[in-house]
């Protein structure tokens, strides 16, 4: 699968530097909220957990890389609250 550049937002805005987490994989956090980062593309859900991991902030996107994709053009995943 291609590599594509994300940036995870929440849809009220806040929470910026937050981590998140990506297929339910709680034991390494997928990066901080506004900030890009590198994942393989396909359909994966995004989430923002409290302390007992119970989900806060999900979305479960397909992401497909795009020709001009790149830190500076990462593609957004918009996070609803759960």
């Amino acid at each position: 699968m291609a590599m594509t550049w994300v940036s995870v937002v929440r849809s009220d805005g806040g929470g910026v530097g937050d981590e998140f987490f990506i297929d339910g994989n709680f034991a390494e956090r997928g990066g901080r909220l506004g900030t890009p980062f590198h994942t393989n593309s396909g359909q994966h859900t995004f989430q923002v957990v409290d302390a007992k991991f119970t989900p806060l902030f999900e979305k479960t996107q397909v992401v497909l890389k795009t020709e001009n994709n790149s830190d500076d053009n990462p593609i957004i995943v918009t996070l609803e609250p759960v």
